[in-house]
């Protein structure tokens, strides 16, 4: 993989911070007391070097180091920091997982209080009422005993599928545009499937 050249980065580093700090370059040019002919040579990738007693005035007016701005791909880790994925660095939730067999009774509780009483997983997503449930039986063709879903409880999220607890005393899986059936209790909304190898 080539090395992007530090007058890249620079360049790329400059226009990020002014878009995020909602600045532009004339107000960097007063701010920074650099020549506005410099500022659009740099942005516009006309020049081949920086001088350092210029960069510093750049980097001290956008309150990053003067390594920084030549070194770390701010765009790059803005976008991190914000991705809730096993490459991001947002974190993930975690999420009490029930058994099947507690799972009616469990529908009320806390999800503070279960996650402090039940064993855990994480959950790469956000939002409140997120727990985990662990199948003990086969779920029609759906799914099998030993794996786990990842549901949103008490909420219907449109073209997914729901977890229900029939009146025949089982859990069944129908699909959202589908009416439950007064008998039937609604876990949730199924958000992720773990499947057991």
């Amino acid at each position: 993989m080539a090395k992007i050249p530090k007058v890249e980065i620079i360049k790329n580093n400059i226009k990020h911070l002014l878009k995020e700090k909602n600045e532009n370059q004339v107000s960097l040019s007063d701010g920074a007391g650099v020549n506005r002919t410099t500022i659009y040579n740099i942005l516009e990738g006309k020049v081949s070097s920086i001088q350092e007693k210029t960069l510093k005035k750049v980097s001290d007016f956008f309150g990053v180091s003067y390594s920084e701005i030549q070194e770390i791909d701010f765009c790059k880790r803005d976008m991190e920091n914000t991705l809730m994925s096993i490459d991001g660095n947002m974190n993930p939730i975690a999420v009490p997982l029930i058994n099947e067999s507690l799972i009616t009774s469990s529908l009320n509780k806390k999800i503070g209080r279960m996650i402090l009483g039940s064993p855990i997983t994480y959950y790469f997503g956000d939002g409140p009422n997120i727990i985990g449930v662990i199948l003990s039986s086969n779920i029609g063709n759906y799914y099998s005993s030993g794996d786990i879903l990842i549901v949103k409880r008490k909420e219907i999220i449109k073209d997914s599928l729901l977890l229900i607890f029939s009146s025949d005393k089982n859990l069944d899986v129908i699909n959202s545009g589908v009416d439950i059936n007064d008998k039937d209790i609604l876990i949730g909304s199924i958000l992720e499937e773990r499947y057991d190898s």
